[in-house]
């Protein structure tokens, strides 16, 4: 019975042990963290994923896009992985009215997103002791990314996945790509009454406005940044016009580079109905922008 208790200790131990691997690293190579951050409104939702034992590492700041949430339609944690097996830390954060945000979808503004993104920085320089700092945006997380360095500075490079980077209001042209008009008749109304209700969501009247007075394309040439961009060949909810001029801003910067090819048959979340096609997409995603990320970052 004495060697049976003990069996079963050595058991429990292991079942400990690869609890603590899967979540906090256990001396592997990558440490998962659910957490709040302290932020401008109250607490941010986010998830940590660090190198173990890493000190003075880069770090990255996921951003989501409209309605999203930090799990990125799956392809964020395995970036995060395979960042942090590069030594590169990533925080991704719910937005408000997101994910697990407490906020109603009416704090969903490019001016609260923009504090959320610094206070995640900060956090992370403060207790990580974090360096150069770099911004991955998919959709309205690619425009807020695109705005962020020009808006508060202290950013190294940006990864912009299929982002929503229309000039002005033509930045909320997927609200209905057919008729740009009933896009303008909602911010219009949105305007005066306060919000309206969207895609399932109440969306600011502020939001329309800070989206209205945006330009991202004319703040990456100005913030002149290292820029991976990338775009599906099924887009859907974007312009050719919008990702003409997102190519063309980029192409213009000395170190801009522009991936289309490997994402011809995804759609705007880099997604498939065909499952090799969908892994073959997210493979193609996660290595782009690693080895982008780490040529600019170490």
């Amino acid at each position: 019975m004495k060697h049976l208790r003990s069996f079963f200790a050595v058991l429990l131990a292991a079942a400990v042990c690869a609890a603590v691997v899967l979540f906090s690293g256990c001396g592997a190579s990558v440490q998962v963290q659910q957490l709040t951050i302290p932020g401008e409104r109250g607490s941010i939702h986010a998830t940590l994923t660090t190198p173990a034992n890493a000190e003075n590492m880069p770090a990255v700041v996921i951003c989501h896009g409209f309605t999203g949430s930090r799990s990125g339609d799956g392809h964020f944690a395995p970036l995060a992985d395979d960042l942090a097996a590069q030594g590169i830390a990533t925080v991704r954060l719910d937005f408000p009215g997101c994910g697990n945000s407490t906020e109603p979808f009416t704090a969903y503004t490019l001016s609260n997103m923009t504090d959320d993104v610094e206070s995640a920085i900060t956090y992370m320089q403060q207790t990580y002791g974090t360096g150069r700092t770099a911004l991955v945006g998919h959709s309205m997380g690619g425009r807020l990314a695109s705005l962020y360095p020009q808006r508060r500075g202290g950013i190294t490079a940006l990864a912009l996945w299929s982002p929503a980077n229309g000039a002005g209001l033509r930045g909320m042209e997927f609200l209905n790509i057919d008729d740009f008009s009933a896009v303008e008749a909602l911010a219009a109304e949105a305007e005066a009454s306060g919000s309206i209700s969207t895609w399932g969501v109440d969306v600011s009247g502020t939001l329309f406005t800070e989206m209205r007075d945006s330009d991202p394309n004319a703040a990456l040439r100005e913030s002149a940044l290292p820029t991976l961009l990338t775009y599906t060949g099924h887009e859907g909810i974007l312009s050719d016009t919008t990702q003409a001029e997102t190519i063309a801003a980029v192409e213009s910067l000395p170190d801009g580079r522009v991936v289309l090819e490997p994402f011809a048959e995804g759609n705007h979340n880099y997604l498939s109905e065909d499952a090799a096609t969908a892994a073959a997409l997210d493979k193609a995603l996660r290595e782009t922008t690693v080895a982008f990320l780490v040529e600019y970052l170490k």
